[in-house]
């Protein structure tokens, strides 16, 4: 398998907007981007930044910005 960009990767190299989520979201969805991925894993989120997005989709500001200070958003920090 090819490596996947993740929306957060599109996010933090400018190709994408955190606002877009929803889009690429709805194209998981749809089948059209992510075959064989879990959601969170195209998206580029481990599972507690995942949690915290379920339960507030504004969050992904947090995870992101996190992500460009290098800082994690989450207690787990490691990518799982």
């Amino acid at each position: 398998m090819s490596e996947v960009l993740t929306f957060i990767d599109r996010c933090l190299s400018g190709t994408a907007t955190p606002d877009q989520i929803d889009d690429h979201v709805a194209q998981w969805h749809d089948g059209a981007i992510g075959s064989g991925l879990e959601l969170r894993e195209l998206l580029g989120m481990n599972r507690h930044e995942y949690a915290m997005w379920l339960q507030d989709a504004e969050a992904i500001h947090k995870i992101i910005a996190a992500r460009q200070a290098q800082f994690p958003a989450a207690a787990d920090v490691q990518r799982q």
